[in-house]
């Protein structure tokens, strides 16, 4: 989820303001850390979403990560 890196994840919840996400552990997201996330609506469109991250669950496989949204921009194509 770095500038250069990419994560595939799974959406868990989203709202206007945040969401959580489940991505593999092998990560290195730190709380407090601003990151990009892309995602579909499952209709076509595709946006690229400014988050701060603002919790962390962890375990060997698996971390469900809770995001704040700092803003949304669509992605042309």
């Amino acid at each position: 989820m770095g500038a250069a890196e990419g994560v595939l994840g799974e959406v868990l919840d989203l709202s206007v303001d945040g969401m959580k996400l489940a991505i593999e552990a092998s990560h290195d997201l730190e709380v407090g850390q601003h990151c990009s996330v892309v995602v579909g609506d499952g209709e076509g469109e595709t946006y690229d979403l400014r988050a701060t991250v603002r919790w962390i669950e962890a375990t060997s496989y698996i971390s469900v990560i809770g995001l704040s949204l700092d803003s949304a921009q669509r992605i042309e194509e």
